[in-house]
């Protein structure tokens, strides 16, 4: 019995032992692997620490050399090689871009202009006299909300909204002159036309304003039809005076009212060589005479609007000075384009409508 309890206390004291070892060697290799993660990570930290440093002196030296300061560039960071191959290489790669989109707009039988516009879709991609301009879209503007398949001709040739929108309202209309000879208003009016825009004035080829020679016949057919009328007249005023006079010219020849005629009075800007004989060159010239008339129309107790194609309101007029009046776009493209607030939309001069003999312009009006 002596022997057994000594073999349990001798083994009792062995694992005593072995314990005590475990612990010590558990708290070696918990300090050791905490030295390890401090090494490690004071290691990282410097690493980290150089490789920002050789950052910043490679931004550095990018920006010493875009200055000029080619004598303190480090040429460990960014040799002048490199910076020439990125150049190369970024040059290249827009350049293969540009030619692949070039191609597939070919290949896929698109027109220049179209091609042009898909390439610069930030800017207006204008055409006129075979050069092309291009304006940057100034989105501080009252935008229309329309997307270019917004509108399309349907199989008639006929401008009709295809968009989603429920609060878009579109009315189908005409633009006319004593060009389109007599017209049988009451078959315009069974066509479904909602409204007409005709030609007041014109100038004559001694520089006088003259009143169209059937105005007051259209007008009176177009209202007596139940159809709603405006009227329009060229902008060939080489000064505000002149241009507040012509206004008053259009004013002295209507008998009836704005809310009687249902539609605006309207001012045509168009680029000179384009049928008009006016000699003033400047945007400020330009835009201070459509302003001068629509000023005269708006004080009459009439709606003024300004009736150009998309060139003509860019190229002529400064769009910002002109946010108070409505536009009238004429443009005859198969989509909607413009992207500025408009209230009327030619887009053909080739319409047919009944009771009209020959061809016809073909508007719209929109309201949102």
């Amino acid at each position: 019995m002596a022997n057994t309890e000594s073999e349990k206390n001798s083994s009792g004291k062995n694992n005593n032992n072995n314990n005590r070892t475990l612990y010590l060697l558990n708290i070696l290799f918990l300090c050791a692997v905490t030295v390890i993660s401090l090494t490690t990570a004071v290691i990282m930290f410097y690493r980290m620490r150089d490789m920002s440093g050789k950052m910043t002196a490679m931004a550095e030296a990018q920006s010493q050399k875009e200055d000029g300061d080619d004598d303190k560039i480090d040429g460990r960071w960014y040799t002048d090689a490199q910076i020439e191959k990125v150049k190369a290489d970024a040059r290249a790669g827009e350049r293969s871009s540009i030619l692949l989109d070039i191609q597939s707009s070919f290949e896929s039988g698109k027109s220049t202009t179209a091609m042009l516009r898909d390439l610069y879709p930030g800017d207006l991609v204008i055409v006129n006299n075979g050069s092309y301009y291009f304006f940057p879209i100034q989105k501080n503007l009252a935008m229309n909300s329309f997307q270019e398949s917004d509108f399309t001709p349907d199989e008639n040739g006929e401008m009709t909204y295809v968009g989603t929108d429920p609060s878009v309202s579109v009315n189908r209309g005409i633009d006319i002159s004593s060009v389109n000879g007599e017209i049988d208003w009451q078959k315009v009016s069974e066509d479904k036309m909602a409204f007409a825009m005709v030609r007041a004035a014109y100038w004559d080829q001694d520089g006088n304003l003259t009143k169209d020679e059937r105005f007051d016949e259209n007008m009176s057919g177009a209202l007596g039809a139940g159809i709603s009328a405006g009227c329009y007249v060229d902008l060939e005023a080489e000064d505000p005076q002149t241009s507040r006079e012509a206004a008053d010219f259009v004013l002295e020849n209507l008998n009836v009212s704005s809310k009687e005629m249902g539609m605006p009075v309207a001012v045509r800007v168009q680029i000179p060589g384009q049928g008009n004989n006016i000699s003033i060159s400047t945007k400020e010239e330009w835009t201070e005479n459509v302003i001068a008339f629509c000023q005269v129309i708006s004080d009459a107790g009439y709606e003024p609007i300004i009736y150009a194609n998309t060139a003509a309101f860019h190229l002529l007029l400064n769009l910002q000075e002109l946010e108070d009046y409505d536009k009238w776009i004429s443009d005859y493209s198969s989509y909607l384009y413009f992207p500025y607030k408009f209230r009327c939309w030619q887009y053909s001069t080739s319409g047919k409508v009944d009771g009209i003999t020959g061809d016809v312009s073909l508007d719209i009006s929109v309201t949102q």
